[in-house]
């Protein structure tokens, strides 16, 4: 079963030339991903870190100790231990993620495969399920509660991350992702109050625009804060500015198997004060007011029907995402228990901004390996959400995989990664296209 097969119908080619590059010519990197429980940037600094707090608050890279052990750190930490209270059963600890990059004079070109964990392609998600008079969440990971005493499905989208920076950043060459995961985060030792969260007059806005109140505290850079990493404790609008017109923010790209890849495209997020996505506008909307009620169905005379049902999520190659222009159409008519819909649709023609640039993302799962191809502009022409690449530069790469249904912090990630846009000292090299 492949993730492209149904999804392109009516969706125009938007960049064959992706589809020309010759990439088994091109040199393979294998960085390697290992699961880091609830290991986080406060914990790194503390005397419980093998006594290495001193050598991380000194700026030492995490690779000077653990060059090699990404293996044996993942085994260790994949079980119950003291950092992870909430362990999945039979999760791998590691992976090994192939990378091939190139490059021309105005674009980055990524061909990724991985192995994963599931036993088919993740790529559902985000579901509402209508119980006789009100819509409701259906599905979630494998560690949320609605799964474990509930009895709903584990139904999460695999995806890949793909976070960046260019030396701006202070510790991120050295230290990677972790300088964006704090204790406060949800599924982390000291997640913070929802209420708390909900009330705070930054972070609740988080999703204003699709009328949600954000509850979680999400990724965050330690020199947005004024009080140590205290996720409260955001700098001002105008401090905040200044880091963005300096640079000091980190770019983050999400290939996401069921809320992207059926748009051929990836979400491009920024990360500061919190992660957020792009300014613009995504493909990527909510369906309607969500909870409130759908706006969108699926299009029977296109598909054959208009909602799901819990049977239907286990049929291999039933159209499971709802397409503007191709799959779906306004909602009509009266609704039955146990209907389900997707939370979000996919309208490519809503896409405008930074929010869109990551314009081609296509990836399919084929007998247990996935295989992604994206590109980017070098430079965007957003520098305010985006990291501006230029070939002969060198960059800070990390990369965060999600599979078989795991959710938030239960995902693989990489120590930091150097990429070279041309010929570099990189771990990997991006090949000049002639």
């Amino acid at each position: 079963m492949t993730l492209v097969s149904w999804v392109l119908l009516g969706m125009p080619a938007w960049s064959a030339e992706v589809e020309t590059i010759d990439w088994p010519s091109i040199p393979e990197a294998s960085p390697r991903l290992f699961y880091p429980g609830q290991s986080s940037h406060e914990w790194l600094r503390t005397e419980d870190h093998k006594k290495a707090s001193n050598e991380v608050k000194a700026g030492e890279a995490c690779l000077e100790c653990h060059k090699g052990e990404q293996k044996s750190l993942g085994g260790i930490l994949v079980v119950e231990n003291r950092l992870e209270p909430d362990p999945i059963e039979n999760k791998d600890g590691y992976k090994r993620l192939k990378v091939r990059a190139a490059h021309d004079a105005t674009h980055l070109y990524l061909r990724f495969s991985w192995k994963s964990d599931g036993e088919g392609a993740g790529d559902q998600g985000n579901y509402m399920r209508f119980d006789g008079s009100q819509w409701d969440w259906y599905g979630n990971h494998r560690q949320h509660e609605a799964v474990i005493d509930d009895g709903q499905p584990a139904i999460y989208p695999d995806r890949l991350g793909i976070m960046m920076g260019d030396g701006q950043v202070p510790l991120y060459s050295e230290q990677g992702c972790w300088l964006t995961c704090h204790e406060a985060m949800v599924s982390m030792p000291e997640e913070a109050d929802e209420d708390d969260v909900a009330e705070h007059p930054v972070i609740s806005q988080l999703y204003k625009a699709f009328g949600i109140t954000n509850r979680y505290v999400r990724k965050y850079l330690p020199g947005s804060r004024t009080e140590g990493t205290d996720w409260d404790a955001v700098k001002t609008v105008d401090e905040l500015k200044t880091l963005r017109n300096q640079g000091r923010f980190l770019d983050l790209i999400i290939w996401d198997a069921a809320l992207t890849n059926p748009g051929g495209f990836a979400a491009d997020f920024n990360v500061l004060e919190m992660k957020q996505v792009d300014a613009g506008n995504s493909a990527l909307l909510p369906n309607g007011k969500m909870l409130g009620g759908p706006e969108y169905m699926f299009d029977a005379d296109k598909v054959g029907f208009r909602v799901l049902t819990e049977a239907d999520l286990v049929v291999a190659g039933k159209p499971k995402h709802l397409l503007l222009g191709a799959t779906a159409t306004a909602i009509s008519g009266s609704f039955e228990e146990g209907d389900i819909l997707p939370a979000h649709i996919i309208d490519r023609g809503a896409a405008e901004g930074s929010a869109a640039d990551v314009d081609y993302a296509r990836g399919e799962w084929r007998e247990g390996t996935y295989t992604l191809t994206l590109r980017r502009k070098l430079d965007t022409g957003h520098p305010q959400d985006d990291l501006i690449m230029h070939p002969g530069g060198i960059y800070t790469f990390g990369f965060s995989i999600h599979d078989d249904a795991s959710g938030k912090r239960a995902h693989h990630v990489s120590f930091p990664v150097t990429l070279s846009i041309g010929p570099g000292n990189a771990d990997i090299q991006a090949v000049t296209l002639q």
